[in-house]
């Protein structure tokens, strides 16, 4: 057996075609055939591309949240929701700042 990059090796194990082998000029149609062949990527992707609209959608209803709190006309109609948003939105924050802090 030649010798193989340990990279490459892990790729083969796992199924996963190296960059290398895909023509630059169909990579879409490669892309997409080899989802029609493999449900469990298919399945993959779209729970990837489906976290990834509920995170941007939660950056919104989080950022519309924020905009409410910072409104006087809120905070004097509604005192104990502005509170409880400012202690929500307080968590998230640390709770962002700490995780950003572990992936660096």
């Amino acid at each position: 057996m030649a010798k193989q990059l340990l990279n490459e090796r892990f790729q083969e194990l796992a199924g996963i075609k190296p960059l290398a082998t895909l023509k630059e000029d169909n990579i879409k149609e490669q892309m997409m055939m080899s989802m029609d062949n493999d449900p469990i990527m298919k399945e993959q992707v779209f729970t990837a591309l489906a976290g990834l609209a509920g995170v941007l959608g939660m950056a919104g209803i989080t950022t519309a949240l924020e905009m409410a709190m910072d409104d006087p006309a809120f905070q004097e109609k509604h005192p104990k929701a502005a509170e409880a948003l400012q202690k929500i939105i307080g968590f998230m924050q640390k709770i962002g700042g700490d995780v950003s802090k572990g992936i660096k």
